[in-house]
């Protein structure tokens, strides 16, 4: 029996909406949560900040998959990066299951296609109107904005190309556990498989089970999705397509493929949720691939988020009436 209890949901927004959109994502908050995902759809009305000059990668990543172990369909997802060389990859990818067959019957290190990160690049522009969407100003809209510019101004967009079909996105949470959300620009669909922050700790258990070696945390996993119903994991698919987000919820694990190249770009934020559910000051397990500590984003100070800076941001920010749940997290 599948562990997948359903697809995550999809919400449909206007302009309105899109001009609100913190606002949206907040009241669809429970969803969010449930599924660790949801996708949304933009009414023909809504109007994005988009730039009209291309941006060309000058380098990539190629990137190349070996399996962990012997027993578990678990791959490790390698990256070379290769400067002015863009190998498209020939592979067809007709359907989901060819994606995941293919890799379960190769017995050898495949190589795929090329991926672009670019961490700091944007295709939205913040010149625009303010009726125009720009995936800029969600973080000093989110409750990221307690923070002050400090906090906000590290956030900025994160902008992926995938050079052709078979390009993965590894298994990844954002960074601080924090939400995110990302804007397919166009291209071929991107197959997302999202599990919740509650099932984290089983997954990780799982993998470390027979390869105590790789680190959870670090490393670039993908994992068959047999491997989630094997172990009764709980976990939701999504399929984004051009003029799509996806949101993730705060701790969420999410890994993706895509079916022919495309674009996306990304940001994080915050929900109140963030820090009332203590995502915000999880601690990780001892790193166990040496990363280069210095190389990692700088830890955010919660301290100035305090539970009645949160109230008083729902309040004002979000427009929202304090239930008794919410009152409760003041006096605690």
């Amino acid at each position: 029996m599948s562990s997948i209890s359903m697809d995550a949901p999809t919400v449909q927004i206007n302009a309105h909406g899109l001009q609100h959109l913190i606002n949206v994502i907040f009241s669809h908050e429970q969803s969010l949560k449930k599924f660790g995902a949801i996708k949304i759809q933009l009414s023909s009305d809504c109007i994005l900040a988009l730039k009209k000059r291309k941006i060309w990668p000058s380098c990539t990543n190629t990137q190349r998959i070996t399996k962990v172990g012997k027993d578990e369909l678990i791959y490790f997802v390698d990256t070379d990066k290769d400067d002015n060389k863009c190998t498209q990859s020939q592979w067809s990818i007709p359907s989901e299951a060819t994606f995941w067959s293919d890799l379960a019957h190769s017995n050898e290190k495949l190589e795929y296609s090329n991926v672009s990160i670019l961490p700091n690049m944007s295709l939205f522009s913040n010149r625009y109107h303010r009726k125009f969407f720009d995936i800029h100003c969600l973080p000093r809209q989110s409750l990221l904005k307690l923070g002050g510019s400090k906090v906000v101004d590290q956030f900025v967009p994160c902008l992926k190309r995938a050079h052709g079909p078979g390009a993965i996105f590894p298994l990844a949470c954002a960074r601080q556990r924090l939400n995110l959300l990302d804007y397919h620009h166009g291209g071929g669909a991107r197959h997302w498989y999202v599990i919740p922050i509650g099932e984290r700790e089983i997954l990780r258990e799982i993998v470390q089970r027979d390869n105590p070696s790789v680190c959870f945390e670090h490393q670039e996993l993908l994992i068959d999705p047999s491997v989630l119903d094997k172990h009764h994991i709980r976990y939701h698919r999504l399929v984004q397509y051009p003029n799509e987000f996806v949101v993730l919820s705060a701790g969420a694990l999410a890994q993706s493929f895509m079916d022919d190249a495309g674009w996306n770009e990304s940001i994080e934020f915050a929900l109140p949720s963030w820090i009332k559910d203590g995502s915000a000051s999880a601690c990780e397990s001892l790193c166990l691939c040496h990363v280069n500590l210095f190389s990692l984003p700088e830890t955010i100070d919660i301290s100035s988020f305090t539970p009645q800076h949160i109230l008083q941001y729902i309040v004002t920010c979000l427009n929202t009436k304090i239930d008794d749940d919410q009152k409760s997290f003041t006096k605690g």
